[in-house]
């Protein structure tokens, strides 16, 4: 929990330092209330990531921590986005897909899965 924590902490506060060079959506609120956002959010799904994670551990059949984090956690983001689809159908005024933020978010998994995947080989390793 702490590993998914940290990984999507780290990555939130990467995400919002993506977003100043791409200005793919407008920060809302003064810079330290996004510093906090971002890093609550970022918890969130990095802890769920990584829960998911350990669950999945043994089930992932691929090699590798750095690759199983990834996998899940762009996996987690796509059913995510995938309920977004499902609600944009649902209120088209309210919910509709823009491919920039899509874009940001799915590099914002890409890049837990990268944190996740390297502190969790880091722990097992020792090092």
């Amino acid at each position: 929990m702490a590993l998914g924590s940290i990984s999507g902490i780290v990555c939130g506060w990467l995400l919002m330092l993506l977003n100043n060079f791409t200005g793919v959506f407008i920060l809302e609120g003064t810079f330290w209330f996004n510093v906090a956002a971002f890093a609550v959010g970022g918890a969130v799904f990095g802890i769920v990531a990584g829960g998911f994670t350990a669950l999945l551990e043994k089930r992932i059949r691929f090699d590798g921590e750095l690759f199983k984090g990834i996998v899940v956690s762009t996996g987690l983001w796509i059913v995510l986005r995938l309920g977004g689809y499902i609600l944009s159908l649902n209120d088209p005024e309210r919910y509709h897909p823009d491919v920039g933020q899509t874009a940001q978010g799915f590099v914002f998994a890409v890049m837990v899965g990268v944190v996740l995947g390297s502190l969790w080989k880091m722990e097992k390793t020792g090092g």
